[in-house]
């Protein structure tokens, strides 16, 4: 091939390269002009967000656990030799998506729900440890650490990762062993 058509070929892609480059630059920096929202977050909060252009209304509960609620009642025998029968009612209220928390008799929980709650927690805590260790003793982190431009990110994604993965394997373990 002619050497004027190379240069050509290879001015005309480093011309078409470069305008992408600014094009994903200028469509990056454009803004929007709805507001941005940075509202704190936890398991059980709720927010109701509206917004236009001439303004928004925020509506936000930190902690809105939506509560199941459930009442047994059950016919004991009851009186000489069992001849009457009483009514037992049993309410009980449950955190949705949650195992095993139920919320008996005005909100106080048992002692052996207590004891399933710090159980849990401590297996948890315990996991976590054991995974970020596991993350970076095994060179993990390390290695990640080492790739270029991403590496930063790729290391803490890992550890984090092999934290919250652990924790959740050593509070189910927690709670197996525990009965709970």
């Amino acid at each position: 091939m002619n050497s004027n058509i190379i240069k050509g070929i290879s001015v005309g892609l480093g011309t078409i390269f470069v305008a992408s480059n600014f094009y994903t630059i200028s469509l990056l920096s454009k803004k929007s002009n709805l507001p941005m929202f940075d509202l704190p977050v936890s398991k059980y909060s709720t927010y109701e967000i509206e917004a236009d252009m001439q303004g928004y209304r925020i509506r936000h509960r930190m902690h809105d656990p939506r509560i199941i609620a459930s009442m047994e009642t059950s016919k004991k025998p009851a009186g000489f030799l069992g001849a009457s029968k009483a009514l037992s009612t049993k309410e009980t209220q449950k955190i949705a998506g949650e195992k095993d928390v139920a919320i008996i008799n005005g909100g106080e929980l048992t002692a052996k729900q207590i004891a399933c709650i710090k159980e849990r927690a401590k297996g948890e805590s315990t996991g976590e440890l054991i995974g970020t260790s596991v993350a970076t003793g095994t060179g993990l982190v390390t290695s990640l650490s080492n790739i270029p431009m991403i590496g930063w990110f790729l290391s803490g994604f890992a550890t984090n990762t092999a934290r919250r993965e652990g924790g959740k394997i050593g509070g189910n373990m927690a709670s197996d062993f525990n009965d709970c």
